[in-house]
């Protein structure tokens, strides 16, 4: 049987199995977690260990709940020591998210929104809803069973990667000539019954055909990459049914799932669940015509490349950038320099989330437009304007002038790029 899906976790250095509950010291070692139960307080989900192992927090979580409702006072969240604790009521599931690294109420909140909605993603709101109405202490693992590695995926990539809070997709840095190639054979070989079809590299939109009049969420995307790019997907074809809950949580769209290189994802939706033999036909025929040029070899070298370094910019004193196109609702971001190492990156991400939330209040006060966070280490600048928004970590040497010297510097080189960094013009029927 699976250990994972048991929440048995293996010591890399002695090999033994450790099993976690919240009374066990690994568990509570965690900065993290991320539990869903039912309003019946039945385990559904939990990031580390195991949900038979938690039922007993989960009633205790499920009671506290419960009670505030009872009195038409819904609780939100709660500090306890060096924790904060969110709480989120969704139709009939309750979600909870502890933190040790004092993450603002709002972000917790949004990040179990996402949870949540890849949940509903697997299975519809309406679905869920039925459910429970049916039996209300429905155990829910038993139709989520094999997608739990998905939802921890999820989890851990909101800690590391700042797509989520920007709410926009990460693109591929490509050559225009060869993006537009792809488009456009995408465009060539649609059947009537597809609805969009997207090239992906591990969570980075490399191009999309969609209709004219109609686009997708970009939180719907997400969800849909995060999916994608588990490794239940990663060798031979998929058909699989999704739900876009900011499209339509009440029902499904079909999926076709392809990698047709090792680091490159065809992803194929379509309303008819019927149509898995026309995507597979589609696939062979995009293939075919990407491979008589090598432009499918060009694409897994684009891939296998990666983000930019700072360097490669050619700006001193920069180590990391975000730059998020407001009107494409896109965003590249560089890799960080050598120098920083993994602790110190997601310091780094978690302080562009909270400036973001700083710099869009919704307090109804005029939006900030620059803000920024100096340590000895390095400085933190979040800068937007009607066009753009901007993240970045510099120098600490860096004197404010040649800060503001540096962002105009970035702000040509990304003028420059435009057409190699974004998805422009994607091609629409």
């Amino acid at each position: 049987m699976d250990k994972i899906a048991l929440g048995v976790e293996v010591d890399s250095e002695t090999g033994a199995e450790k099993l976690e509950d919240f009374c066990s010291p690994e568990w509570r070692l965690r900065s993290r977690h991320f539990l869903v139960l039912s309003s019946a307080g039945k385990p559904i989900y939990t990031r580390y260990g195991n949900e038979t192992q938690m039922s007993t927090l989960m009633s205790a979580v499920q009671a506290i709940i419960s009670s505030f409702n009872d009195m038409s006072d819904p609780i939100r969240s709660m500090n306890t020591g060096s924790h904060t604790i969110v709480f989120l009521t969704n139709g009939p599931l309750y979600l909870l998210a502890v933190s040790d690294r004092k993450d603002p109420e709002e972000l917790l909140r949004n990040e179990l929104q996402l949870v949540y909605s890849q949940i509903v993603s697997i299975l519809t709101s309406a679905q869920l809803t039925k459910i429970f109405e049916q039996r209300s202490n429905f155990d829910l693992r038993q139709l989520l069973g094999g997608t739990e590695s998905i939802i921890d995926q999820l989890v851990d990539r909101l800690d590391m990667d700042f797509s989520f809070a920007l709410g926009s997709l990460d693109t591929l840095w490509m050559r225009y000539r060869l993006r537009e190639r792809i488009g456009k054979t995408l465009q060539s070989h649609r059947p009537k019954s597809l609805l969009y079809a997207m090239v992906v590299a591990d969570m980075k939109l490399v191009t999309l055909v969609r209709p004219r009049k109609h686009s997708l969420h970009p939180a719907d995307l997400h969800l849909l990459f995060n999916m994608a790019t588990s490794k239940t997907f990663l060798a031979g074809e998929h058909w699989t049914p999704v739900c876009f809950p900011r499209f339509n949580d009440q029902g499904f769209l079909h999926v076709y799932i392809n990698y047709i290189t090792p680091k490159v994802a065809l992803i194929l939706v379509s309303a008819d669940r019927d149509s898995f033999f026309t995507m597979t036909q589609c696939r062979e025929k995009v293939c075919r015509e990407l491979s008589l040029d090598d432009s499918l070899q060009r694409i897994e070298d684009a891939a296998a490349q990666r983000a930019l370094y700072p360097r490669e910019i050619g700006v001193t004193g920069l180590l990391q950038l975000y730059y998020r196109h407001k009107t494409l609702i896109q965003h590249f971001g560089t890799r960080f320099e050598s120098t920083i190492d993994i602790d110190t990156q997601r310091q780094i991400i978690n302080t562009y989330k909270r400036l973001r939330l700083h710099m869009m209040n919704k307090s109804g006060k005029k939006p900030l437009r620059i803000v920024y966070y100096r340590t000895d280490m390095h400085t933190v600048l979040a800068w937007q304007s009607s066009t753009f928004e901007l993240y970045a970590t510099i120098s600490p040497a860096v004197s404010v002038k040649a800060m503001i010297r540096l962002v105009n510097m970035v702000l040509e080189w990304v003028k420059k790029e435009e057409d190699h960094l974004f998805v422009i013009n994607a091609p629409s029927y």
